[in-house]
């Protein structure tokens, strides 16, 4: 029989969650946090794009009223 000199006192799994936990809850903000980040850089991106197709149909629209 082992005794408890040879093995680990936390041999479950929860004992090295439990062991940095402040790490952990910085590493889920900073991902958070980029994730936001992220989130509005593709919703700037998304309000550009919409404008450049309003900006190409009026061009288009302002050409086809000159070449008529």
């Amino acid at each position: 029989m082992a005794t408890s000199t040879e093995l680990p006192i936390n041999t479950n799994s929860t004992g090295t969650r439990s062991a940095r936990p402040d790490a952990m809850l910085d590493e889920l903000s900073q991902l958070k946090r980029q994730l936001l980040q992220a989130e509005v850089r593709l919703a700037r991106a998304r309000a550009t794009v919409s404008g450049a197709e309003v900006d190409v149909k009026v061009i288009n629209a302002r050409l086809r009223a000159l070449t008529k």
